[in-house]
């Protein structure tokens, strides 16, 4: 009878062991630096807490970099390197970074459009983008991509495809105040740029001042 009650013991010890292996292994099933994408909106978290919720919400296939990670939680970068930010890696600068649960992720490559994250905020995400660099002449510029650019096609009007804020410069940055509701159509002033992330903005007119709004929640239309 004390042999089976050690054997059940040790059994009840094997399992726990086992069980607690297992939440470790699938806290640790990425690495630091491995892109993921967001397999659902996920909402960003400021610490390793359910109580840490904050507003902000990324959309579904969204791009990002691992920077840690504590048993099912994973720090994710959300900008590019070089953005003033509350993560710093030694390796390669500052960033902007939020806590995810890990079943809100899969691995993935980087980036088609930017080789690197591309992250659309379906909430929140106010100032979590710059402008392309500025030159001396006014114009923006997406790394070694050009100026500011002329569009091509006759189109004359830009259509929110759902609740889009307008900025002061193509970025996250320098909020208008105003937002586009889905639908809502603005004239197109037919120039168009990128933020730091590699996202296009078109050029609108919006009471009367030059302003941009995302591609991500608008598009183009010929009336």
């Amino acid at each position: 009878m004390k042999t089976m009650k050690k054997l059940v013991a040790a059994l009840l010890v094997l399992t726990l062991v086992l069980a607690l292996t297992a939440t470790a292994m699938a806290g640790c099933k990425f690495s630091i630096h491995d892109y993921v994408k967001f397999n659902k909106n996920a909402v960003a978290y400021s610490d390793t807490r359910d109580s840490k919720s904050t507003d902000t919400i990324i959309s579904k296939g969204s791009i990002g970099c691992v920077e840690g990670y504590v048993g099912n939680w994973v720090r994710v970068r959300l900008t590019p390197y070089g953005t003033d930010g509350n993560f710093t890696c030694p390796d390669y600068g500052t960033c902007w970074t939020a806590w995810f649960k890990s079943g809100d992720l899969k691995a993935c490559v980087a980036s088609d459009v930017t080789g690197d994250v591309l992250v659309r905020f379906s909430q929140g995400g106010v100032g979590l983008s710059k402008p392309g660099i500025r030159d001396e002449e006014g114009f923006y510029f997406f790394k070694d991509k050009g100026d500011t650019r002329i569009s091509d096609e006759c189109y004359k009007k830009v259509q929110a495809t759902a609740k889009v804020w307008l900025h002061k410069t193509p970025s996250l940055s320098d909020s208008f105040g105003k937002a586009l509701h889905k639908d809502q159509k603005v004239n197109y002033r037919r120039v168009y740029s990128f933020d730091d992330r590699g996202v296009m903005f078109y050029g609108v007119w919006k009471s009367g001042k030059c302003v941009w709004v995302s591609s991500l929640y608008s598009k183009l239309v010929k009336k």
